[in-house]
């Protein structure tokens, strides 16, 4: 057979050529079959690359540098489309891969200069090590808080509780709300100018509360700076540490001032006031002669309400931590004298998980006959506790939160009704003053320091620090100390000096 062409001819050449060197390696003892094999698979891998080359060749057309100094990024049509849109394409030399972008437009000048933008981006983006992928405010809170749900802990400052998580997934949402009102909710986090949003705090300050038991007043301003602080947080551990964006980059946002109040603290009951409000939960609050239309049942709730209270004014115990016990926590002294028995002194202990502080702690408080009668009403209600159940625990039995404690919202609601049935809330409003369930903490720690509790042991049975003590109940001790500060007083007089205006008379 005769072969034409000079595609067979150089075809035939190279077999010659390969034949004629097998047999010269055969003669010198060498393998001639896999010498053929390794020049038959580079040939191929040549053709293959050839055939790459010239397709990837063929993929970039017209292709136009974005400088004349500049051969490390260009822009081009594609091959393979006809629609004539022009791409961007830049090599990246940490990465030592290419990127590429398109630039959404058929007009080659626009395409330039938008190359030319892209390219000191991805450039800047490059050297600071930043991630080129871009994420919008909300893919940002989203990252955030499935990184806070790795977080959560019962412990306290073991991670965040599961209320802290709830109040920062609250707090992300305003942030999100306002992102949607400046309609930058569609932009890039990187893309947002960083003084576009400093006047979030003036905005969550204009918007009322929604939540059940505050809507429609207003925030408070230390609330409204934890809110700041949260959304800085955010682009601080996740923004900026995973590279989307760079310390420069994060949004700027004012804080709102304000006074932080040293002075006496106003929700504290005073004697009278907590001697009425008792006389009312143990008189007429739940007795059935002046609550006739009431149900049995609701008045042993309410038993059990005016209890909690009572308890909570003689333990100095925070709200959550008192309807956080469970019955084994509590149990009588160790050595008890005669009197603790007298008394009803019992050891009530505050577990780590329970606690505020994160740490146990165990209380002494006089409180046996109280917890028999929340024992007792509980019984009327069909419940025995066990040693693991909570003490203040839904005794609904049709209810899905039966044996869960009730919580502070329910507790709250009830005092609010309680102090509006008294009288005393209308006396409270006149004076400006408002009282919650940490009032009647408030009012242990006043009842003890007036009596002449060490403020380092009523620290220690309450969880908290000598200094918080002193700052919230300071005034206290300058009173209980009055003969003392005022000691030699009585020599300013022959001075003729007056005391209320520091002034010599004349």
């Amino acid at each position: 057979m005769i072969f034409t062409g000079s595609k067979n001819t150089d075809s035939i050449q190279k077999n010659q050529l390969i034949y004629a060197a097998k047999q010269l390696l055969d003669a010198a003892g060498v393998d001639g079959d896999l010498f053929a094999d390794a020049l038959k698979t580079i040939q191929t891998a040549r053709e293959q690359s050839s055939s790459i080359t010239n397709q990837v060749n063929k993929n970039y057309i017209d292709k136009t540098s974005i400088y004349e100094d500049t051969n490390d990024a260009f822009i081009y049509k594609r091959g393979d489309t006809v629609i004539g849109i022009w791409y961007f394409r830049i090599w990246n030399t940490k990465k030592k891969k290419a990127i590429f972008r398109s630039l959404k437009t058929t007009d080659k000048t626009k395409a330039i200069a938008t190359a030319r933008n892209l390219y000191v981006e991805i450039k800047g983006k490059v050297q600071r090590g930043e991630r080129l992928k871009q994420i919008t405010t909300d893919e940002l809170i989203n990252l955030y808080i499935k990184h806070l749900e790795t977080r959560v802990s019962k412990i306290p400052h073991n991670g965040i509780t599961e209320g802290a998580f709830k109040s920062k997934k609250y707090w992300l949402r305003n942030w999100s709300n306002y992102i949607k009102e400046l309609h930058l909710d569609k932009t890039p986090i990187d893309k947002i100018q960083v003084d576009k949003t400093r006047e979030f705090n003036l905005w969550l300050e204009q918007r009322p509360k929604q939540t059940s038991l505050h809507t429609g007043t207003r925030r408070s301003r230390d609330q409204i700076n934890n809110n700041v602080n949260c959304v800085i947080a955010m682009y601080n551990q996740i923004a900026v540490r995973e590279r989307y964006i760079s310390k420069d980059d994060i949004p700027q946002i004012d804080k709102t001032p304000y006074e932080v109040d040293e002075s006496i603290k106003r929700d504290i009951p005073t004697n009278e006031e907590y001697e009425k409000y008792y006389k009312f939960l143990k008189r007429k609050y739940f007795t059935k002669k002046f609550n006739p239309l009431i149900s049995p049942y609701e008045l042993e709730k309410r038993k059990i309400f005016a209890e909690f209270i009572l308890i909570s004014a003689n333990t100095g115990i925070r709200p959550k931590e008192l309807l956080g016990l469970k019955k084994k926590e509590i149990k009588d002294i160790i050595n008890q004298t005669e009197k603790d028995i007298e008394d009803g002194n019992q050891v009530i202990l505050i577990r780590r998980d329970n606690a505020k502080t994160g740490k146990s702690r165990r209380v002494v408080a006089p409180i046996k006959k109280r917890i028999e009668r929340v024992f007792a009403s509980y019984k009327k209600l069909g419940v025995n506790h066990k040693q693991e159940d909570y003490i203040f625990m839904n005794p609904n039995k049709n209810s899905k939160f039966y044996g869960q404690h009730f919580n502070t919202v329910t507790m709250t609601k009830r005092l609010k009704e309680t102090l509006v049935a008294s009288g005393l809330q209308k006396d409270l409003v006149e004076e400006s003053r408002s009282l919650s369930l940490y009032s009647f903490r408030h009012f242990y720690a006043y009842q003890r320091l007036i009596h002449g509790v060490s403020i380092h042991l009523l620290a220690k049975n309450m969880g908290t620090s000598v200094d918080k003590i002193e700052r919230t109940y300071g005034h206290i001790n300058t009173e209980l100390h009055s003969n003392e500060i005022t000691r030699n007083q009585g020599f300013l007089k022959r001075t003729e000096t007056i005391i209320e205006s520091k002034e010599v008379a004349a």
